[in-house]
């Protein structure tokens, strides 16, 4: 694997990760949040509940983990296309040098001489 697509896959699954962790997040601050306070002693005792509503509180932070989620699912995609493309490349690559081995091979047999062996008398 390249290096490139390491690290795209590495920043991909931290950006989902981020993503849903602040999407949550952003739920939990903005889901309405009630309080139920008793007050009194004895014959006398009344209760009151107040429900804090802010619907708008956690919408930054929901909206920016579906960016984040968004963006690492755009991450894998080009993750997905390096290896694919690296694949493609590695496979010319062998063709290329099984192609010159091979050419290599026949310069070097149409090049070849034989050879005789001579005997020389000795004087």
């Amino acid at each position: 694997m390249k290096k490139s697509s390491i690290v795209s896959l590495v920043f991909a699954i931290i950006l989902i990760v981020v993503g849903i962790l602040l999407t949550s997040a952003g739920a939990y601050i903005g889901s309405p949040h009630s309080a139920v306070y008793n007050y009194g002693h004895g014959h006398f005792a009344y209760s009151m509940r107040y429900v804090v509503a802010s619907p708008y509180s956690g919408t930054a932070l929901s909206s920016f983990g579906h960016l984040s989620f968004d963006a690492g699912l755009v991450l894998m995609v080009i993750f997905v296309i390096l290896q694919v493309n690296s694949h493609k490349d590695e496979k010319k690559l062998d063709e290329k040098a099984r192609k010159a081995d091979a050419e290599d091979m026949k310069r070097a047999k149409a090049e070849a001489v034989d050879v005789e062996a001579h005997e020389t008398e000795k004087e």
